[in-house]
C-alpha cells in the first residue's frame, strides 16, 4: 500500500478511472482508494441530477457525441474544491468528501472532456472485452441473486418481473442505438490513457497494476 502521508506533493495527483460502461470502473476506484490511504473519489454518475446533456440527444449521437457538449459544472467545482484542500460534500449521499494527496475520478470520457481536461494528471483504462460489459449490465438490471440461489424466477412477483424486463429491454433498444458511439469515445479513450489494464483480472490484481504504474512512470515527475 501507498501511505500518501509520506510523500509530499507539488499537488494532489488526479487519476482518472475510464473504461466501457460495465468495465467495473466504480469497484476498481474504491479498491484502489483504499489503497491509496482513502483517497477521495469523485464517481461521474453522482453527479447524474447536475449533468448538462445537449439539448436533442440524438442529433448529437448522430453528430458523433462530442464530450466536450456533456458539462458537469458541479464535478468540475468539486475538483477544483479538492485540489485547493476544501472538503466537499458527496451530491449523492451527503457524505464529506475530505482532500488528501490523491483524488480518484471515475470519468468514462478519460481527459477527453475539456472542463476537466486541465487538472487530469493520469489515465487508467480498464479494458474489458464488450460482450462481458454488456451481460454485467444486464445482470445489474435483474435479480441475479434470486437466479443464483434458485436457478429460476419461479415464485417472484409478476410485477417484480415486469420491472426487470423493461428495464433490461430499454437498455437493449438503448445499447442497439448507441453502441457504435459507445465503442468509438471508449476506443479513443483508451488510445490516450497512460496505463491500459486487464479488467478480466482480480480487482486487486488491477489495483496492484495501476500502483505500478504510478510508481513506475509518474512518480518522478509528481512527487520532490
Amino acid at each position: 500500500m501507498i501511505n500518501a502521508n509520506h510523500i509530499l506533493l507539488k499537488k494532489p495527483l488526479v487519476i482518472v478511472i475510464a473504461g466501457y460502461v460495465g468495465s467495473g470502473k466504480s469497484t476498481v476506484a474504491v479498491r484502489l482508494s483504499k489503497m491509496l490511504a482513502d483517497a477521495p473519489i469523485l464517481f461521474f454518475d453522482h453527479y447524474e441530477k447536475y449533468i448538462e446533456w445537449p439539448q436533442d440527444m440524438n442529433q448529437w449521437m448522430m453528430d458523433g457525441a462530442d464530450p466536450n457538449q456533456v458539462k458537469v459544472p458541479r464535478l468540475k467545482e468539486d475538483l477544483l474544491s479538492l485540489l485547493k484542500g476544501i472538503p466537499i460534500t458527496d451530491p449523492l449521499n451527503g457524505k464529506i468528501v475530505a482532500p488528501s494527496e490523491y483524488i480518484l475520478l471515475e470519468e468514462p470520457s478519460g481527459r477527453e472532456r475539456d472542463e476537466i481536461r486541465a487538472y487530469v494528471d493520469w489515465v487508467v483504462y480498464i479494458d474489458v472485452p464488450q460482450d462481458v460489459c454488456v451481460t454485467r449490465l444486464v445482470e445489474r438490471l435483474i435479480d441475479m441473486d434470486v437466479w443464483n440461489v434458485k436457478g429460476s424466477f419461479e415464485g417472484e412477483t409478476k410485477e417484480d418481473l415486469v420491472r426487470q424486463l423493461n428495464a433490461v429491454a430499454s437498455w437493449i433498444t438503448h445499447y442497439h442505438r448507441a453502441r457504435s458511439i459507445y465503442m468509438a469515445g471508449s476506443r479513443l479513450v483508451q488510445q490516450k490513457a497512460d496505463i491500459v489494464v486487464n479488467g478480466m483480472k482480480t480487482v486487486e490484481e488491477i489495483t496492484t497494476d495501476i500502483l505500478n504504474g504510478i510508481k513506475d512512470k509518474n512518480i518522478q515527475r509528481r512527487f520532490v
